[in-house]
């Protein structure tokens, strides 16, 4: 699923829903070919060609109610 949502726009409403962010993390890779220069790789993971920058193409956030890792 995309979303058309920036992400500090996610983690603020997060946190405004009383939630406590315990990481956040980026990664290299997508898992569908958003765009045509990502290149499938052996795993199934979609990057981006050798030389190219680096960027984020998807993230995963943990956030608890009470800040033990507990929901």
């Amino acid at each position: 699923m995309q979303f058309q949502h920036g992400i500090g726009e996610m983690i603020t409403a997060l946190v405004d829903a009383g939630l406590r962010i315990e990481f956040l993390h980026g990664y290299e890779f997508d898992g569908f070919r958003r765009f045509a220069a990502l290149q499938r790789q052996d795993d199934g993971t979609y990057r981006l060609p050798a030389g190219r920058p680096r960027v984020p193409m998807m993230f995963s956030v943990r956030a608890s109610l009470d800040g033990t890792g507990q929901r």
